[in-house]
């Protein structure tokens, strides 16, 4: 436990973003109910969602009625990167939509949602959302504010330097991103934590276990021995865990929980046997991390001159590619293929004209037109599927 504004913050948060879902894409209130009934019958009472999070913050509307307000923390976002709010008036009325949906007359927290992009800094600036989150601090609708952050270590520096009256920050950390140079450009990197550390911002963390991605890095058997041997009986999700509840400063981890067998077992991690990492387990997850990079076996360093000096099928080939390491590092089919759908959804290998530009252009030599051949082959599983139920 923790503290937050004077309240005892639980060290394990419920991201609300993926709830039980049927065949249909409805949720099923009855598990729904079962999580957030363990959930405040366990000291795990803060509930993070967004406006835009389709359906969540009625499902916690419904879920939490029968509970004191005061019992529990409730945590809203405001999106401000796609264009859907461009005016004062548009947020007013997506933040009076969270506090109907939810059932409350106020947040306790409410988060300018993944600021970084050169968008949504510039919409925000234009917009004077700083000031209307201290309007809405000052009328009681919320009690407190910050952001979630998804940029460069330069952008948090120039927030947090500028906005002084920011109260908390949401970063994404996991023992990977923080010992690799892979996350640097979406803030997952240990640069923007050290900056949060340096403005003295109390840490929300988010992706703890990247997406999933962590719990199968013991598919690589030098990862795998590693684990054991550093504790045979702690899982792969735990390892992730306790990193991020480890990191000084952070008030709360959160996990996306999606079934009560999740929620129980992350109970057990983090809140009833949770232990914090030793140093020696801080070394030997380093050392994880620098095998699982070391498991990329695609060495596309991005300089797109594939695409900027022309692929004349318009195939977005560096991301592309990436999908494939991502699918090599973690052995995560499902979180590839989440990556793989965006990156083709305007052209896809299977357009490739076989011309060879790409691979004229690219200073790495690699054999460009065969490997996203295999990474179409690997996670292409047709059009208008459900990604999620198709692992």
């Amino acid at each position: 436990m923790d503290q937050l504004f004077g309240r005892t913050v639980p060290r394990l948060g419920f991201g609300c973003m993926r709830l039980p879902e049927g065949q249909d894409g409805e949720y099923i209130e009855e598990e729904c109910q079962e999580m957030f009934d363990f959930a405040m019958e366990h000291g795990i009472n803060y509930f993070d969602s967004a406006w835009h999070y389709i359906e969540s913050q009625l499902m916690i509307g419904k879920c939490l009625a029968k509970y004191p307000r005061e019992s529990y923390i409730l945590v809203g976002k405001l999106c401000f990167t796609d264009g859907t709010l461009e005016t004062r008036e548009a947020a007013m009325e997506a933040f009076e939509k969270e506090l109907r949906d939810a059932r409350t007359d106020y947040m306790d927290l409410e988060l300018i949602h993944t600021l970084g992009s050169p968008g949504s800094l510039k919409r925000v600036d234009d917009l004077d959302i700083w000031g209307f989150m201290r309007e809405l601090k000052a009328s009681g609708r919320i009690r407190h504010f910050g952001f979630s952050f998804h940029s460069t270590p330069e952008n948090l520096e120039k927030l947090l330097s500028e906005h002084p009256e920011v109260e908390v920050v949401q970063i994404q950390a996991n023992y990977y991103d923080h010992n690799t140079d892979g996350a640097r450009a979406n803030g997952g990197c240990r640069e923007v934590y050290d900056i949060c550390r340096k403005y003295n911002k109390p840490v929300i963390i988010m992706e703890p276990v990247k997406g999933g991605n962590l719990v199968h890095v013991d598919q690589h058997l030098e990862v795998k021995a590693l684990l054991e041997e550093a504790d045979p009986e702690q899982s792969t999700s735990a390892w992730a865990l306790r990193y991020a509840a480890s990191l000084e400063g952070v008030v709360t981890v959160l996990s996306g929980m999606s079934t009560i067998g999740q929620m129980k077992e992350n109970y057990q991690i983090m809140m009833e046997d949770f232990k914090p990492l030793t140093e020696n387990e801080k070394s030997m997850l380093a050392k994880a991390a620098k095998i699982i990079e070391s498991k990329k076996p695609v060495g596309c360093t991005g300089c797109h001159y594939c695409t900027d000096k022309g692929c004349p099928a318009g195939i977005r080939i560096p991301e592309v590619l990436n999908c494939l390491n991502l699918l090599n590092q973690y052995h995560n089919p499902r979180m590839a293929r989440m990556s793989y759908y965006p990156a083709i959804s305007e052209h896809s290998p299977r357009e490739c004209l076989q011309c060879g530009s790409c691979e004229r252009e690219c200073p790495q030599g690699l054999p460009v037109m065969a490997l996203i051949r295999e990474t179409d082959e690997k996670l292409y599983i047709g059009e208008n599927i459900d990604i999620w139920a198709n692992h």
